[in-house]
């Protein structure tokens, strides 16, 4: 639908990972996806959503946390995390292949697998604007017996006039952030453990990274999130237990009374509804032992180079857009 937005697989995954401290307890987290779309969107436009959501967005992830190590499975990425060593060891179970590299390579060779931006959607985003703005909402929610707070993150983007588009508002979304509060590190023994990892610094391993990768080069949205994700983590390392997102498409109105008659739901579309309602949030947190066999590289996995892996995700990824 959008050829000028590209999913990031990971975002900046382990770009900055501080020695861990002395840790106690495993902690083992399950996240669940769920995406609603518009039910009066065309059928076309609906089965391409869906599918590249369901590619993008895994409807699963889980997150081992043992003795400063990670294991991560999130759809076709699967890794593991050494926080003293600072590596970061990429599995392909498919391909029964693994690289290991370190940290600070992580984010130089996401970069290289990128498929390069054609003229056209280079112009697109270049026609583009963004505006945003984050706020504590004072909303409070208990989720999974953890008491949550929320956050809020709007980011607007208007376009100066594209092809059978006018110009003007083109999306809005707005991103809800649940993060367990302060007093609950001393009350949950999990929230407790995992403030010891600051699983923001390096992406990817949380609902952030996750909800925000597909979305990463609309124009404003990386440099919001970072500024937002700093002032996150000044009070300590936060938990996040819940994602939400409602994006808003102003422009799709003008793309709906291009369509022919009839290739439209007989209710019309109302482009002040939401597009499509994301809700990605904590299914389960456990502190049952973890085996360590979870982090080690499976028996009879091939070394291969990092690129090789990482081209194949981003390919499985955009195949789809």
């Amino acid at each position: 639908m959008f050829p000028h937005l590209r999913p990031l697989p990971a975002g900046l995954i382990w770009l900055t990972l501080a020695a861990a401290p002395a840790l106690h307890a495993d902690v083992t987290l399950h996240y669940q996806t769920v995406v609603e779309l518009n039910p009066n969107l065309p059928p076309q436009l609906t089965g391409q959503m869906m599918k590249s959501m369901n590619v993008n967005l895994p409807k699963n992830e889980i997150v081992q946390l043992k003795n400063g190590r990670m294991f991560y499975s999130s759809g076709n990425l699967v890794s593991i995390a050494d926080f003293t060593k600072h590596e970061i060891t990429l599995l392909d179970p498919a391909g029964k292949r693994y690289a290991t590299i370190p940290a600070d390579r992580y984010a130089d060779e996401m970069a290289r697998a990128m498929p390069p931006m054609n003229a056209q959607s280079k112009a697109a985003m270049a026609s583009m604007k963004g505006h945003s703005e984050s706020r504590a909402t004072g909303r409070t929610d208990t989720i999974q017996g953890v008491e949550g707070e929320e956050h809020e993150v709007t980011i607007s983007v208007d376009s100066a006039g594209m092809p059978n588009v006018p110009a003007g508002p083109m999306m809005r979304m707005v991103m809800h952030l649940w993060t367990a509060k302060a007093g609950e590190a001393a009350r949950v023994p999990a929230i407790g453990e995992l403030t010891r990892y600051d699983l923001l610094s390096f992406g990817g391993a949380d609902p952030v990274s996750t909800m925000s990768k597909a979305f990463e080069q609309i124009p404003g949205f990386a440099d919001t999130f970072s500024a937002f994700l700093k002032g996150l983590r000044s009070g300590g390392s936060p938990v996040i237990l819940r994602v939400q997102m409602e994006m808003f498409l102003p422009m799709l109105t003008a793309l709906m009374q291009q369509m022919p008659a009839g290739s439209t739901p007989a209710g019309g579309f109302d482009a002040a509804g939401a597009l499509a309602h994301i809700t990605h949030e904590v299914s389960s947190i456990s502190t049952d032992p973890i085996a360590d066999s979870v982090y080690q590289i499976p028996e009879g996995y091939q070394a291969v180079p990092a690129a090789d892996i990482l081209k194949d995700i981003m390919r499985s990824r955009t195949a789809v857009q």
